[in-house]
């Protein structure tokens, strides 16, 4: 705990008569560092007896209470690169996902791929270009105030966002082996593996090298710029790559309402079967009788029916685009469909395929 000049009276006695006896500033600065006294406790010695000789006070520095302002900025930034990092890299892993599609892993993930996509861009769209705004300000200001480089709580929330990011990396670091010990293919594997340590690396050796920054120099402005630059050119890259793998809203707005359509068939199919099995194998007359809640979701029209011989029946609908296969295309889907009205020969004495994954609202 700093000791005060008022509440130690000793150090304020022997620095009055070390000065009135001629002693320099800076010998007397030496003397007491030499014997254990914090310099700055010193210095706060110093003006404490120069006040005093004086009878003014020291007035403050202009700006010297703008902490809360500088808190104020450094948690955006961090808390914008925190943000804007988690999503490059769901985007990523989800573009290495389908890039190198395994089968194993892969099936029946077409709409949750296109959530996370979307999310992740979302967030590089919203949080990067906040984030180089306020680093930049950030970045003017201590060139205009070198002594901000610092500030503690510069330094302390500098540390903190390094501890998480720390914890992101471990994180991320033991989901890519798990997936590695689960069987994935090993360029999977070191596609994440690259992109966890280009996150990381990237903030690590920039935030902790900026931590010895000591002053502001003109090379220092320029790795600032540098790495703004370098961010700036992959986020624009995996958003291109991230537009071009979901494509237009119009296509995610079709690609769900098709989802819904095979979610509501398959719901249907399932009374149909059940119908089958409790009144003696026999086929319904029509929907509204087992499932009358299903309509197409755009024209909210219901679904045709067609019974046919036996257990045999037709349910069919109209799909704005063509299927994707689930799997590497060794099993035919029972739910594959091309664009346009499309009717599905089902049996009710059999089972049922799970249709795609669907995530309603």
């Amino acid at each position: 705990m700093p000791v005060h000049p008022e509440n130690d009276p000793g150090i304020a006695e022997f620095i009055e008569k070390a000065l009135a006896v001629g002693i320099s500033h800076e010998s007397l600065v030496g003397i007491l560092t030499a014997r254990g006294w914090p310099e700055k406790e010193v210095y706060e010695a110093l003006a404490f007896h120069f006040e005093r000789r004086t009878g003014v006070k020291i007035p403050p520095r202009p700006g010297a209470g703008a902490s809360a302002k500088e808190a104020f900025f450094y948690l955006l930034v961090f808390s914008t690169l925190a943000t804007w990092t988690i999503g490059f890299g769901y985007l990523a892993f989800a573009l290495i996902d389908w890039r190198f599609a395994d089968s194993l892993f892969s099936r029946n993930q077409q709409v949750f791929e296109t959530y996370t996509v979307t999310w992740s861009l979302a967030a590089l769209i919203v949080a990067f270009p906040l984030y180089l705004l306020i680093s930049r300000i950030v970045v003017r200001e201590t060139a205009a105030h070198p002594d901000k480089l610092d500030s503690p709580i510069r330094k302390w929330l500098t540390y903190m966002a390094l501890v998480i990011a720390a914890g992101v990396f471990m994180g991320d670091l033991i989901t890519v082996l798990a997936s590695l010990l689960r069987g994935e293919a090993t360029s999977r594997f070191l596609s994440k593996a690259f992109i966890v340590l280009l996150l990381s690396g990237g903030v690590f050796s920039y935030y902790f090298g900026g931590l010895r920054k000591t002053e502001v120099a003109a090379g220092a402005f320029s790795r600032d710029r540098l790495m703004a630059l370098l961010s700036s050119a992959v986020v624009l890259l995996l958003a291109i790559l991230g537009f071009t793998h979901l494509g237009p809203p119009r296509a995610q707005r079709e690609l769900r309402a098709d989802s819904q359509r095979i979610a509501n068939l398959y719901q249907i199919a399932t009374q149909v079967k059940l119908y089958w099995a409790a009144h003696g194998s026999q086929l319904p007359p029509d929907i509204p009788s087992v499932a009358p809640v299903y309509a197409d979701p755009v024209t909210h029209r219901p679904y045709d029916y067609h019974a046919e011989q036996g257990s045999r029946y037709q349910l069919c609908a109209t799909f704005a685009r063509r299927s994707e296969r689930n799997d590497a295309g060794s099993v035919p889907d029972q739910w594959a469909h091309p664009a346009g009205n499309y009717c599905f020969s089902l049996d009710a004495s059999v089972g049922l395929q799970s249709p795609p994954m669907y995530f309603p609202e």
